[in-house]
């Protein structure tokens, strides 16, 4: 099956920039916005000493941190095979429900807004956006999924636009596109960028 490539249409999954390009404020000029807050970083390093943050060398991320220390907004990592199944019968329970751009249920769900939903009905808290799902968790090659991850699709930049939920066995459940109903189907590859463990 071929997934359109706006099935999570743009205003749901998209910032209102591209990935890696800086907003430009209304009528102003972008190529000589950039020229300034690098002159001006550069003559902030200099006044004070001390490099810009840009220019800062990338410190990896400290690992999630347990419930216990920052609530339900953690990271969530190694969910146990109860949760996944909570999380995977919440969404088996909404099969036939139409697909609804925007839509986080009960009565029709997209994409991410099914993955947040039957998530969430097993005490996993998710961001809503396809994008930001496919960053909350560990990301592993489709060869290495397991029931319960989540499996994603890039566009050619790399922006994640879809997210289903892996059943295994070349399975998954999803809400795949407008006209479409949320079902259980065969992992579609194209554009299928990998998993993400939860």
């Amino acid at each position: 099956m071929h997934l359109p490539r706006h099935h999570e249409q743009t205003r749901a999954c998209r910032p209102t920039t591209h990935p890696g390009q800086q907003a430009v404020a209304v009528g102003a000029r972008p190529r000589g916005t950039r020229a300034l807050v690098v002159a001006a970083l550069a003559a902030a390093a200099l006044t004070t000493g001390v490099a810009p943050a840009l220019a800062q060398p990338h410190q990896p991320t400290a690992p999630a941190a347990t419930a216990e220390q920052s609530g339900p907004e953690r990271v969530h990592q190694a969910l146990t095979s109860d949760t996944i199944d909570k999380a995977i019968s919440a969404a088996e329970a909404q099969k036939g429900k139409p697909y609804s751009w925007g839509g986080t249920g009960p009565g029709s769900f997209d994409c991410s807004g099914l993955v947040q939903y039957a998530f969430g009905e097993a005490g996993v808290s998710l961001p809503r956006i396809a994008h930001d799902q496919v960053g909350a968790g560990t990301r592993v090659s489709y060869s290495n999924a397991q029931r319960g991850d989540l499996l994603y699709w890039t566009d050619g930049g790399g922006y994640a636009y879809h997210v289903a939920i892996y059943l295994g066995g070349g399975r998954m459940i999803d809400a795949p596109n407008s006209g479409g109903k949320i079902g259980e189907r065969a992992v579609t590859r194209y554009n299928l960028a990998g998993g993400v463990r939860l």
